[in-house]
Parts: structure tokens; sequence; C-alpha cells
């Protein structure tokens, strides 16, 4: 044995397991019998306390009764000597093969669980520790009395014929019903046969399983009958009882001040919507960012006295800050000229000799020319109209003239795919 294999048989010593000692009566493994008893006896020390099993290979071949008489004694001495069962297989046909692997493996577990019930087994013999916590969880319910209850078989059950074929009296069956009738693929079987109703003649009646997107089985009710008669009776003791005969109530101040109110705040909010709305739209016009659009002095105050804010300091303000037109920063505030001044100064007395142009008041020229309302929108319509075929034909205005070609050079050269066309 070399040190490989003496290594693997003194790892088995450390290890909880079952231990199978293959020997080969037919001497075809190379080694005689005595070799093998031989070495069996001088690793049978590291096998202590351990599960040993004798297993005799090739038994097809040459069995243990086939033995000359020492090398039986041999063995039954081994046997004797300890807890040493011995097994017979053969690999060959198979025999044997699966007893070998039960018993060893059968024999391994009941070890196992010995062991770990005696690990959770006090000195007094009671189980403690975690096996103790397990058992005091598991019950087994046994018959009061001692009494043996045998399992309950019913009588038809019992006297239940084994099916045949042949009988000409067995029981029917739907395989039967079917050969009778075509086979498969010709008959159809009845579903409906083995419905559980009050009459046998409504089993084939149709009834539809969907109507208008909604499933029958969940509206339909046994006692929907008795619960509406029920419901009936109950709405008539109500009438009668005076129930639904109550006054109608008259809206008091204070409802009727939080509808005035509510009315008022849904007007409101309607109002801000359209406003909101006329701002967005552009009607033809460049968007102007918030900060930069031009908002009247009358719109600023209605918006502070609607909020609650006194607008004359507010007034004052924005009146003070705006632009002003005419000579006004040459006046005083009482009118009166403030260019009295000495004459000898040669570059005023130039200036007042020139004087000013009167301002003019700015103007919308949209509205220039066209005083009437009805011939102001009719001109507006006629703008849109001649705007329409610009927009359609992505005119820049009524100046523009440009044509595109109806074949770019870029875009239909060079598509044969085969040869350069690119220049051709």
């Amino acid at each position: 044995m070399n040190t490989i294999e003496m290594q693997s048989i003194t790892a088995i010593a450390h290890l909880r397991s079952a231990v199978m000692y293959f020997m080969d009566f037919s001497e075809q493994c190379g080694y005689s019998v005595a070799d093998q008893i031989k070495l069996f006896h001088s690793i049978r020390p590291l096998f202590a306390n351990k599960i040993v099993f004798l297993v005799v290979n090739k038994i097809d071949v040459r069995r243990p009764e086939d033995l000359e008489p020492e090398y039986q004694q041999e063995i039954e001495s081994i046997l004797k000597s300890g807890d040493v069962e011995m097994l017979q297989l053969s690999c060959t046909t198979t025999e044997g093969v699966t007893n070998v692997k039960n018993a060893a493996c059968d024999k391994l577990l009941a070890e196992r669980v010995a062991q770990k019930l005696k690990s959770g087994t006090n000195s007094s013999g009671t189980p403690g520790g975690r096996l103790g916590d397990v058992l005091a969880r598991i019950h087994v319910a046994q018959p009061m009395g001692g009494v043996q209850r045998e399992t309950f078989i019913p009588e038809a059950v019992k006297n239940l014929q084994r099916y045949d074929k042949n009988d000409p009296n067995r029981k029917k069956l739907e395989r039967d019903i079917e050969e009778e009738n075509g086979g498969a693929g010709v008959y159809n079987i009845d579903l409906k046969k083995t419905y559980d109703l009050a009459d046998d003649e409504w089993k084939h009646d149709k009834i539809p399983e969907v109507w208008n997107g909604k499933n029958i089985y969940d509206f339909v009710d046994p006692d929907i009958e008795q619960k509406l008669a029920a419901l009936e009776e109950e709405e008539e003791k109500l009438e009668a009882d005076g129930y639904y005969d109550s006054d109608e109530s008259v809206e008091d101040v204070e409802d009727a001040d939080t509808r005035m109110k509510a009315d008022l705040i849904r007007e409101k909010r309607a109002l801000m919507r359209n406003d909101a709305k006329m701002r967005k739209s552009l009607k033809n016009r460049a968007q102007i960012p918030r900060s930069a659009k031009a908002k009247s002095l009358s719109q600023m105050e209605n918006a502070l006295e609607e909020a609650g804010y006194d607008v004359d300091a507010a007034s004052a303000r924005a009146r003070s800050k705006s632009q002003t037109r005419g000579r006004t920063t040459t006046r005083d505030a009482d009118g009166d000229d403030a260019m009295d001044i000495d004459m000898s100064d040669t570059r005023q007395a130039i200036a007042k000799a020139k004087g000013r142009a009167r301002s003019q008041a700015a103007t919308n020229r949209l509205l220039d020319g066209v005083t009437d309302t009805t011939a102001r929108s009719k001109a507006d319509r006629l703008k849109k109209l001649g705007q329409k075929k610009m927009n359609r034909m992505a005119r820049a205005g009524e100046a523009d003239r440009h044509t595109t070609a109806s074949l770019p050079k870029h875009l239909f050269t060079g598509k044969r795919t085969i040869g350069k066309t690119q220049r051709r």
C-alpha cells in the first residue's frame, strides 16, 4: 500500500462514516485471498468505533461458500471479532448492489441518530438542550384507551368490481360511449349530462356566459325573488311611517352667503383663465418676455385695490417714474417759465431764440385711416386671407420670389451603386 492510499484510509478515521472493505474471492484483482485478509487485519485498528462492512464482490464468479475451509474459518473469525457485517454483490449482474447500498445507508443513519440522541440527553436520561426543545414541540396523538382503530373502507368501495373489458356486465365508461359513437374526433362529450338540477330538462338550456361585457354568473342569485320581496316590503313600511315625508329645508343666510361667494370665486377663476389664454396667444405678434411687457397704470391700480392695498402711494410713484412728454422739466410746478435768466449768456440766448417744436402724441398706426369698427374687422380678415398663401408657400413676405431646385444636385447624383457616377 502506497502513501496516498494510507493517507486516504487514515482520513476515514476522522469522519463519521461507514467503512466498506471490498474483497475479491476470484483473485482476478491480482491479490490472493490470504493477502486480502492480511491487509484487512493491518488496517483494522483504524476502523475503531466505526461501522464496518465486508463486501464480497464478483459473486457471479466465486461465492464465499466456494472458498477453501481455512479461508472460510478466517472470514468467520473476522465477522465474530467485532461489529463487522458481510454483504455480497456482483457489478456485472447487478445482483445485491441495491441491498448493499440500502444496508450501509440505513445503518449509518441509525448510528447518527443514536449519536444525536446521546449528545442531547442528560445524565439522568431526559432530553435536554436543543433536542429537548424540539421534542417539546412534537406531539404524537394516540387512540384513547389503547383501542386499535383500523382503516375505514366504505362498503361501496369493497364491493366495487374490477373493471374487465371482456365482461359484458361491466360498468359503461365514457370511453365505451365514445367508441360506440364514432370514436375520437367524431364523438363530442356531453359535459352537461351530469348537472345536478331540480329538473333534468334544464340541463341543456342555452345560457350565455357573458352578456353586455359582464359575467352572467356574477349576477346569479337563487334567492333573488325573496330578497326583492323583502326589500319592497321594507320600502312600503318606510313610506307608510312617513320616513320620506320631510319638509324641504330652507337655506339659511350663512349657506346663501357661502353659495354666493363660491359663485363669485368660480366666475373670477374663469375670467383669470380666459385672461391667461388671451395673454398666451401671440396673434401673429412676436413673443415678449413677461418682464418686458407694458402694463397700464389702471391695471396696476385695479389689481392692488382687489388685493386690498392702498393705491395712492403706488400711483404717485408710478407717475413720477413714467416718461414725461413736452417741456415740463423746464417749468416749475405752478406752470411759470423757469427760463427767466440773464440773457447775457450767449448759448442760452441762442437756445431761447430757436425754440422747440411742439411734441406730438403717439398714435396706433394700425387704427389710423379706418375709423369704422366694421371696416376695421373686414380689413383684418382680408389681411389674414392674404397671409395664408405666404404661410403655405413658406415665403418670407410678399417680395419673396425665391425658387428652389426641384432636383438638388447633392441629393440625386451618385445613386446607381455600380461604378463612379458622381460627376457624369
